[in-house]
């Protein structure tokens, strides 16, 4: 199993060769997406819709939904907010500081053993214990 980074999905979106180099060799793998993913997809959403307007919205999302549609969402449960919140913390007590949405990718990648986090961003999760594979954009 994979965990894709949510820098991976808006590369996609935006037709990164780069990213679908990086994914072909993984054709064989489990590629999977935590659920809070979808959060930050919406959120950028959610300001498209109100700076570029519905139209615009729609089109945008509907190009998402498909996107999603090629990877395993996983759920986020209660197991996973209580190590991302014991996880981020820890951070803190060290001066690092690390978004709560890359804090819960990590930790969903750690609980279910997950081979690699493809990302953009490999430091956001270099205090996870998975492989991190980057890619430039």
């Amino acid at each position: 199993m994979i965990i894709i980074d949510t820098t991976v999905i808006i590369d996609l979106w935006r037709g990164k060769n780069s990213i679908k180099k990086c994914l072909e060799g993984k054709s064989d793998e489990k590629l999977c997406i935590s659920a809070i993913t979808i959060e930050e997809i919406y959120e950028g959403l959610g300001y498209t819709k109100e700076k570029k307007g519905v139209e615009i919205f729609e089109k945008f999302r509907d190009q998402y939904e498909k996107i999603f549609g090629d990877f395993e969402i996983i759920p986020i449960d209660l197991l996973i907010l209580k190590q991302a919140g014991i996880k981020k913390g820890q951070l803190r007590s060290k001066g690092l500081i690390l978004d709560t949405a890359d804090c819960i990718i990590g930790i969903t990648a750690e609980l279910i053993n997950a081979k690699n986090i493809i990302t953009r961003n490999p430091k956001h999760f270099e205090e996870f214990k998975v492989e991190i594979v980057s890619y430039e954009s």
